[in-house]
């Protein structure tokens, strides 16, 4: 399975919001629910007609993302799309998948606080289902 996430970036963001370490086993639910995420959104923009996959397309769609640091492989993220659909994607996209990183990571280093752990593992993942 293709990595689509900025590993070192994504420990870093975890770092930096909590001073917490990351275990390599986290990074592989990630991943995979990124690219559930990208194949869920390339169905919506196919039922709607469109060649494009665009942040709208992602089912939790945040307005105005104020993304400063991605932290998906964009190119990754475009040739996948292209090589399963045939589809391209607009940057729009690529800010909603980081806005979903960093809401996961979010929530991941509150389940390891929770635990009282420094580090936050496979265990501490959970898929977002709304961005509270």
């Amino acid at each position: 399975m293709e990595n689509l996430i900025v590993l070192s970036k994504v420990k870093k963001f975890i770092k930096d919001k909590a001073d917490c370490n990351t275990s390599s086993g986290f990074f592989e639910p990630l991943n995979a629910d990124i690219i559930k995420s990208c194949r869920d959104a390339v169905a919506h923009a196919q039922k709607l007609g469109r060649k494009t996959v665009m942040g709208k397309d992602f089912n939790l769609y945040v307005e105005t993302p104020g993304v400063d640091d991605v932290l998906v492989v964009a190119s990754k993220v475009k040739k996948m799309i292209k090589d399963e659909a045939g589809l391209s994607t607009s940057a729009q996209a690529i800010q909603q998948l980081t806005i979903r990183v960093q809401t996961i990571c979010l929530q991941a280093i509150e389940n390891a606080k929770a635990d009282k752990r420094k580090t936050v593992m496979d265990r501490d993942f959970t898929a977002p289902t709304s961005m509270t």
